[in-house]
């Protein structure tokens, strides 16, 4: 057997030292085992040299769903870090998957078996203890409940339980992204009893049976640091201690989270001292913001902006003409795009973007061409161009209006003769369902890394999980659909970046995703606070952050 142990691991002696996967030093002691689900008090707030242990942060935009089996949107994460936890943890943009609630684990010599041995003191916040059981419950329901996130089970036949603490993975295939994949929010370990208590099943009918979603939008079943006491849809969500929390705690009593899409107003009362951390700044927000105890992070980050056009002509039409698209990504100005997203922002190469192993840098700075992109359209049968519509949501990237990155868009293909016309939709209100659906003919979207691994943006590639969303099938394109399969059994890092490489080329110039911009990350927050650092996986890890 292949055998990786959490203690034979280099380079994480501070991961070890804690006795939680949240892993942050405190002074303040462990709350104690065996209490309820209820909010901690907010005693002991004088512990903190600020004198206050609540945390408020301004996050960009809300969210249909806090169910871990469902979410499949920015900002989930970051409170289903909080409150949850998974085998598998994050702690670091650059770093590797390590184990948080696993205590070990090893593959197979084939790599298809997967054997996990757990952490044998983890509790939830009800007080219950944490076994395999649990574990089973939460991934099988999570697959089974078909929902957005359901793919990154695909490679997940079946799992063992063969006793309290072991839990046993069996693998359709060898997949390189495993431990990856089991950092996901959506395969966070749940409190089996709680949910089952609220209608959950992991049975596979869950998608009909499953009436558990009502309860997991407004409370928390796991066994994470804090517990969610509150929220309210696109106003507030709090999130306060978990009085039975099995680790080391933060002193960080109490997060406020608001929903406050204007980087304007995060900017005035982060200014005003009504906010400790604004997660949703602007190049211009930033430059304005002043003050001795504000400090501002400007990163690169895994975020990516596309531009969709369907290869199902029912819902393209023109742009789901290959010769199309190659006018397309010809016309846009590439660098004016960054302007727009601000400091930091790149154009990757292809689907997979700087930051991942194997990723192959930007698209050249010089590669729009004018008059190859009218040579290409007329050679398509569209010699004076078209008109189409272009439907856009009411999200923003990382601080980014999507509609401004389709105004853009439009302006470039203008010049080509393609007329666009954009219809601004709410995504709640049927722009989601349609996306998700593939019925979208023309769009701007954006793309945040499920888990560091590159293997997650081959979900772009025709007959995935994404690729479907453009009308994108594997008989379109056999060739890649191989790559995609090889990508996946390929355990051998070198192996791995000659597959992505080839996949990179392969979409360089073809297919209906257009990666236009590597989005930045625009944070500000109060100098009171230690460990406020962006992170792809959960736009902001909340266990990581102390009061100073």
């Amino acid at each position: 057997m292949k055998k990786k142990f959490l203690a034979m691991a280099l380079g994480i002696a501070v991961v070890l030292s804690c006795t939680a996967c949240g892993g942050g030093a405190s002074d303040t002691a462990a709350p104690a085992s065996g209490g309820t689900n209820a909010a901690s008090s907010e005693a002991g707030s004088d512990s903190a040299a600020g004198g206050s242990t609540t945390v408020t942060v301004a996050i960009g935009a809300g969210f249909s769903t806090l169910d871990p089996g469902y979410v499949y949107e920015k900002y989930p994460p970051l409170v289903i870090n909080a409150c949850y936890e998974n085998l598998f943890k994050f702690y670091s943009n650059d770093g590797a998957a390590e184990p948080c609630l696993a205590d070990s684990y090893e593959f197979s010599d084939d790599n298809k078996t997967l054997t996990v041995k757990l952490k044998e003191n983890v509790t939830f916040a009800s007080g219950n203890k944490m076994t395999s059981a649990d574990v089973a419950f939460s991934i099988n329901r999570c697959k089974n409940l078909q929902g957005n996130p359901s793919f990154i089970c695909d490679t997940i036949d079946s799992i063992e339980t063969p006793d309290d603490y072991t839990v046993v993975f069996h693998l359709t295939q060898p997949d390189s992204a495993i431990l990856s994949k089991l950092t996901y929010s959506s395969l966070a370990v749940l409190d089996s009893a709680v949910v089952k208590e609220h209608g959950g099943t992991d049975a596979a009918d869950a998608s009909s049976t499953d009436t558990a979603q009502a309860y997991l939008d407004t409370a928390s079943a796991g066994s994470g640091m804090y517990i969610m006491t509150s929220y309210t849809p696109d106003s507030e969500i709090v999130l306060e201690k978990n009085p039975n929390y099995w680790g080391e705690a933060t002193n960080v009593d109490k997060y406020v989270i608001k929903i406050q899409p204007d980087a304007n107003t995060q900017m005035m009362t982060l200014s005003s001292g009504d906010l400790d951390i604004a997660m949703n700044m602007t190049d211009d927000t930033m430059s304005e913001l002043t003050g001795d105890n504000v400090a501002k992070i400007n990163t690169a980050t895994k975020t990516v902006g596309f531009l969709l056009m369907n290869m199902n002509e029912e819902y393209g039409g023109p742009v789901s003409n290959p010769k199309v698209q190659q006018a397309i990504r010809k016309a846009l100005e590439y660098t004016g795009i960054q302007t727009i997203v601000g400091e930091g922002a790149e154009t990757p190469y292809s689907i997979i973007q700087d930051g991942f192993m194997g990723a192959k840098g930007q698209r050249p700075a010089d590669y729009t061409n004018i008059d190859e992109a009218k040579q290409l359209l007329a050679d398509a049968g569209y010699p004076d161009g078209f008109d189409i519509d272009m439907p856009v949501c009411d999200l923003d990237m990382e601080g980014v209006l999507l509609t401004d990155l389709a105004q853009k868009v439009k302006d470039d293909l203008s010049q080509i003769g393609i007329n666009v016309n954009i219809v601004s939709q709410p995504w709640a209100a049927g722009f989601g369902d349609d996306y998700r659906d593939g019925k979208i003919g023309l769009t701007v979207m954006y793309w945040s890394t499920d888990y560091n691994d590159p293997n997650v943006q081959l979900e772009f590639l025709p007959g995935q999980s994404v690729g479907l969303r453009a009308g994108w099938t594997t008989d379109m394109d056999p060739d890649l659909a191989q790559l995609y399969a090889d990508a996946l059994n390929a355990t051998d890092n070198d192996a791995r970046i000659a597959v992505l490489e080839k996949i990179q080329d392969d979409t360089y110039e073809n297919g209906p995703w257009l990666m236009i911009a590597q989005a930045p990350a625009h944070i500000a927050y109060n100098t009171r606070l230690d460990g406020v650092a962006a992170s792809d996986p959960y736009s902001l890890d909340l266990t990581q952050i102390t009061i100073k």
